[in-house]
């Protein structure tokens, strides 16, 4: 397995609530995974069929796209499926971790925001004012 393979799933794994990431040959067969045999031979065995189906529906739908990505959310985790050739990564992460995550970076990205505008007006920078 390639080295940026490898730093790609260990960077899955870092995510906000990963549970687990499992990369799957073009046979369905887990070929390296964060998880117990059992569970990611489940996970493989299931998506696959479900890649097979939505790639179709693609085809169908649009001539000449591919799927590339696909997300699923359950009432606890979310299932992330990247596919690509005939191999495809899927990764598990909890519901309430990854919602947390969202909501803090979104409360950060609005914050900065603010204080970009302050900092405007703290170095003298003035608005225009309205007519």
């Amino acid at each position: 397995m390639s080295s940026d393979i490898e730093g790609m799933f260990d960077r899955l794994l870092t995510l906000p609530g990963a549970q687990g990431a499992i990369l799957v040959n073009d046979e369905g067969i887990p070929i390296r995974t964060s998880m117990d045999v059992t569970s990611s031979q489940k996970y493989a065995g299931k998506m696959a069929p479900l890649i097979k189906m939505a790639r179709s529906m693609i085809s169908d739908l649009e001539p000449g796209d591919d799927l590339s990505y696909l997300r699923l959310r359950t009432r606890r985790n979310e299932l992330m499926v990247a596919s690509e050739n005939d191999h495809m990564v899927i990764l598990i992460q909890n519901n309430a971790v990854l919602d947390q995550a969202r909501r803090t970076s979104a409360q950060s990205n609005r914050f900065d925001g603010r204080s970009k505008a302050f900092l405007g007006v703290a170095k003298g920078v003035r608005r225009p004012r309205n007519s």
